[in-house]
């Protein structure tokens, strides 16, 4: 949680004194402090005590930082940058320990990524430490770079072929993801839409015009959407377009690995019929996987261009479900002391002890005078239990 939305929830509930300064009771903190809680198990419902880097590519939930990374001039959102940086992404964990009061933008999930905080390409500020918080012995990261990571406008924050900066509150229809590229895709630049219950993924126009094999669906599973002047025109089912429908020998529910290699493509046997003049969208049914051409053809073609995931299991990498979720500060801590040693247990309640004694004997003349507890107050207190006095 930032400390923009802490003075905000504090301001809420604040009240003013005699001499016209804001002051916030004891109640109205605690009350402000709960609502915080409340906000950050919604917003963070998963642990984020491990980085995602060991796992090497995968797909997960990415976000990018504004503050350490900085976009070309075409992509600025305010100043221009003159110091113009590689874009880089970071998993959910490291966007919370390491990035914590910087400008995060949240990139929503992307497939075969390995995180980038501490590698070269996204570095802390020196004040900071410079490597990544989660492996922070792992110095020799900042000398390296994921070779295999594939960036895009998206981690600048910009989406669609419009190329626009996103902002939540302001969008006003619907984004479509294409399951190829990952992008998002506002319903109105992508044109006519079949109906919810007529597609269950989208590929979009340059996905479908950059990988051929993409064209070599089993037609019975998709409908194409035809460009016209930048949109879709109108929705044809596939044989409309002249793709032989001729059953897949290999539509099977079983992993790719353990599919049958075929010498022969029953579903290229005309690729001249295929108009690959006219730009077109696709939209697959439900099931669509299992009607991949799998034959030694179009398996190089979708190894080569990194397709592999269009016929194997293609499962979200999500932060493990954190068991303290609605729990108060003050739960979890003493949850935590029940699970120490007994040694450090004892060693940690005495602390508590001394400086709950030390407090509120520092806080008795307030109470007995009726003046007010301000934060230079508690501030001058802890600095005294820094300095020993």
């Amino acid at each position: 949680m930032d400390d923009t939305k802490s003075e905000l929830a504090l301001q809420s509930t604040s009240e003013v004194d005699g001499d016209g300064e804001e002051v916030v009771t004891a109640h109205s903190f605690l009350v402000a402090q709960a609502d915080l809680e409340r906000e950050a198990a919604e917003v963070l419902p998963g642990k984020f005590d491990e980085c995602t880097y060991d796992k090497g590519y995968i797909r997960q939930p990415l976000y990018a930082c504004l503050t350490c990374t900085h976009p070309p001039l075409k992509y600025c959102q305010g100043a221009s940058s003159s110091d113009s940086t590689e874009p880089a992404g970071m998993c959910y964990s490291c966007s919370i320990e390491c990035h914590a009061g910087h400008e995060v933008i949240e990139l929503f999930t992307k497939r075969q990524f390995r995180c980038d905080c501490g590698t070269k390409r996204l570095l802390l500020p020196a004040e900071q430490g410079a490597c990544c918080r989660l492996k922070s012995a792992r110095t020799m990261l900042a000398t390296l770079e994921n070779a295999n990571n594939v960036y895009n406008h998206n981690f600048w924050g910009m989406y669609c072929s419009c190329d626009k900066f996103y902002v939540p509150e302001n969008e006003t229809g619907v984004m479509v993801q294409c399951y190829v590229c990952n992008d998002w895709y506002h319903d109105s630049c992508i044109g006519q839409l079949p109906s919810e219950d007529e597609y269950d993924d989208y590929v979009c126009r340059e996905c479908v015009s950059k990988h051929p094999v993409l064209r070599y669906i089993d037609s019975t599973m998709l409908r194409y959407g035809r460009v016209e002047d930048g949109r879709v025109s109108r929705i044809e089912p596939a044989t409309s377009a002249k793709i032989l429908d001729t059953p897949n020998e290999n539509n099977t529910d079983e992993p790719v690995s353990k599919r049958a290699r075929s010498s022969m493509c029953r579903l290229r046997r005309d690729t001249s019929a295929i108009d690959s003049q006219q730009p077109f969208d696709m939209f697959l049914a439900d099931g669509w996987k299992s009607h991949v051409c799998t034959c030694i053809d179009c398996m190089r073609e979708i190894e080569a261009n990194r397709l592999v995931f269009l016929v194997e299991e293609d499962e979200v990498v999500e932060p493990e479900d954190d068991e303290t979720l609605g729990e108060s500060l003050y739960e979890s801590a003493m949850k935590q002391l029940r699970n120490m040693d007994r040694t450090r247990a004892i060693d940690a309640a005495s602390a508590y002890h001394s400086l709950s004694s030390s407090l509120k004997e520092y806080l008795r003349p307030f109470a007995a005078s009726g003046k007010i507890v301000k934060s230079q107050d508690i501030q001058a207190f802890f600095e005294q239990q820094r300095s020993g006095h």
